[in-house]
């Protein structure tokens, strides 16, 4: 805290950042009062990122309105203007709620469309066209490592040292990544639906 300002009232302080663009008084006043708006707007939405968030959004719209506050009680008026910032917060929580059911109810949760399942088998198409680019044995060392087995497991079954099983791996996921480029997006895309 800034020790300028410790025996300042609060609405002095408020008239200098008003008056002066003071921003050590700001800075005074946010340290005042940030933990009790932070314990208010918690308590009400009981969730600690939500909370800061607001008491932040507080500030930040205290500091760009700076000039048009005029108030007999700084700390009414904080509270009141949390109090504000909870409601909107439930109202954009409420909002974001109703769309989502929407979209929820409009879309069934399992429904594939025809486009899906096309991009998915012409990805399967892609993905297998991509693995018999590889040389034979990078291929194999690309399945079983994609089957689960661990680098030193591939290595004793082939008889190549684990540095050769990295070695195939890495090649193969360049050659892979080149040939699928144009679907990875899709491929993320569908992770998402799915």
């Amino acid at each position: 805290m800034n020790y300028i300002y410790a025996n300042c009232s609060d609405e002095n302080i408020l008239a200098l950042i008003r008056e002066q663009h003071d921003e050590l008084a700001f800075e005074t006043l946010y340290n005042r009062y940030f933990k009790s708006l932070f314990n208010y707007a918690y308590s009400k939405v009981n969730d600690q990122f939500s909370a800061q968030e607001i008491v932040q959004e507080l500030f930040v719209n205290l500091w760009q309105q700076r000039e048009n506050m005029h108030a007999e009680c700084c700390r009414s008026l904080l509270f009141t203007i949390a109090k504000r910032q909870i409601i909107s917060f439930y109202r954009k929580e409420a909002t974001r709620r109703r769309h989502y059911d929407q979209w929820t109810i409009q879309r069934p949760e399992h429904e594939e469309t025809a486009d899906q399942t096309a991009l998915v088998s012409d990805l399967e198409h892609r993905y297998q066209t991509g693995l018999h680019l590889l040389p034979p044995k990078c291929q194999e060392v690309f399945v079983l490592s994609r089957q689960g087995f661990a680098n030193r497991q591939i290595a004793e079954q082939l008889l190549i040292s684990e540095k050769t099983v990295e070695q195939h791996i890495t090649k193969a996921l360049r050659v892979l990544r080149a040939h699928l480029k144009e679907h990875i997006i899709y491929a993320f895309i569908l992770s998402l639906i799915f």
